[in-house]
């Protein structure tokens, strides 16, 4: 064989190479989500678990506290139920439940003018009227 056939073929065998490779961008992605599935595995094995799903139902009512005022805004009442957010623009992909994984417990009607709406959680218990209950006008005093 002469030297021209040898580097066409090694040229050859490193282009099929690099074609079935997985470029640096993948990697990167794939050790990104495998970072942050062990961050959280850590983070429930040191025992946070609870004050995570504290911190995420927190920030989920505020999220939904929002919307519901953009949608007051907009249409000068709030809306009937929490559906209605996520088919409006107010809420587009927000999952409506808190971090045990239980439906937010919502009515319009409030308790009063500066309550005008009931948004909670029930809490670690998953029972509305307990003491763990996430009240979303309760969540800063």
């Amino acid at each position: 064989m002469c030297p021209k056939n040898l580097n066409k073929r090694a040229l050859s065998k490193r282009a099929t190479r690099k074609a079935r490779g997985f470029s640096l961008l993948e990697l990167m992605l794939v050790l990104a989500i495998i970072a942050t599935l062990m961050a959280v595995a850590a983070w429930n094995f040191l025992g946070q678990g609870e004050k995570a799903r504290t911190k995420a139902t927190k920030q989920t009512l505020f999220t939904i506290q929002s919307a519901m005022d953009a949608y007051n805004l907009e249409y000068a009442s709030f809306p009937p139920d929490l559906r209605t957010l996520v088919t409006t623009k107010f809420l587009k992909d927000q999952k409506l439940k808190d971090g045990w994984d239980q439906e937010l417990y919502y009515d319009p009607r409030g308790t009063s003018k500066d309550r005008p709406y009931k948004l909670m959680s029930p809490g670690e218990d998953k029972t509305l009227g307990s003491e763990d209950d996430i009240d979303v006008w309760m969540i800063n005093k």
